[in-house]
């Protein structure tokens, strides 16, 4: 008996639960999202990656230097 009460409580408060969580007034929340960075990287942080790359030995020298230069003279406005 004792058992069944404590169950039966229990299905009570989730119930109860439930609903509270679904009824919104036909209100919804809003949700602001701010970004935390620019989404499109500077040229310095570019080039830090670039060479943490070079570092890691993910890029060759050859292959450093030329995207470098590349980047530099994107960053310029030149071509």
């Amino acid at each position: 008996m004792k058992l069944w009460r404590t169950t039966f409580i229990i299905l009570i408060l989730i119930a109860a639960f439930a609903i509270g969580g679904c009824c919104t007034n036909g209100k919804e929340k809003e949700t602001l999202v701010v970004p935390t960075h620019s989404s499109t990287p500077t040229l310095g942080k570019q080039l830090e990656d670039l060479e943490s790359a070079y570092k890691k030995g993910a890029i060759t020298k050859e292959e450093f230097e030329t995207a470098k230069k590349k980047l530099i003279e994107q960053g310029s406005g030149t071509k």
